[in-house]
């Protein structure tokens, strides 16, 4: 499987055609533009138009295609009961982002704020890399992500007054990932945590961690934003970036 927003990044075309050269399988294509070179290089080419947007920065497409991999692994898995989750992710969402708006302003224009750490487990560590990204590229800020545990060793000495962390907690571990954020608020960091309950932004949607997993990124996409506007930067067109990485031939 691969995915690609544009359908027209060089580095995952020269991956697929290596792979389907090498006969090393089948290949499963996920994009949001039709006739681009990637949609017609899978044995199944997946289009999803919804995910197509004018920022360079991806955030409606990162959503979209991450959707559609949890719902094609529910489909393959029989999980019919995931795939019911999976439509109640819309009224799940909206709230989210009505009732956080002002949070997510306040921190964004924090001037007091100068780094921002994302931490997530499992799953929720890709999410928070991702949403670190965000931060980066549409705010031009310092930002990290880290694994929850792995930040109360090394990493915690970075986060005294000036920090931010947001936490993505988890429903599992939740004990364990609020006393980490704990900790580090201790030492004069500000904390955000996001999660199904007893957080500062809570779902409250009563869904799995594989449905629920999708409404870490709002939240955390909005504080990107609203930094970028108290940056001065245009979040849609961040400094050095292009929308697609093409590369000359070799």
């Amino acid at each position: 499987m691969t995915l690609s927003r544009s359908g027209e990044t060089t580095e995952t075309l020269r991956a697929v055609e290596t792979f389907r050269a090498a006969g090393r399988g089948a290949v499963l294509t996920l994009s949001c533009y039709p006739d681009r070179p990637l949609t017609s290089l899978g044995d199944l080419n997946l289009v999803f138009p919804s995910g197509q947007e004018q920022s360079m920065a991806q955030t409606r497409a990162f959503s979209v295609l991450y959707l559609a991999t949890v719902a094609l692994a529910a489909l393959w898995a029989g999980r019919d009961d995931l795939l019911g989750e999976l439509d109640r992710l819309p009224e799940a969402c909206r709230p989210l982002l009505k009732d956080n708006a002002d949070l997510t302003h306040d921190l964004g224009s924090d001037a007091a704020i100068d780094r921002f750490y994302f931490l997530g487990s499992g799953p929720r560590y890709g999410l928070a890399c991702e949403l670190s990204l965000k931060m980066k590229e549409m705010s031009i800020s310092h930002s990290e992500p880290f694994h929850f545990m792995e930040f109360r060793h090394g990493p915690r000495a970075m986060a005294g007054p000036g920090a931010l962390l947001v936490g993505l907690v988890s429903a599992a571990n939740q004990a364990h990932e609020l006393a980490v954020l704990e900790d580090i608020r201790g030492q004069g960091a500000r904390v955000l945590a996001i999660g199904e309950r007893v957080t500062d932004v809570a779902f409250g949607a009563g869904l799995s961690a594989a449905a629920s997993d999708l409404l870490y990124l709002p939240v955390g996409q909005l504080l990107g934003f609203e930094r970028a506007l108290h940056n001065g930067c245009n979040p849609d067109q961040p400094e050095n970036l292009a929308a697609v990485v093409v590369l000359p031939e070799a």
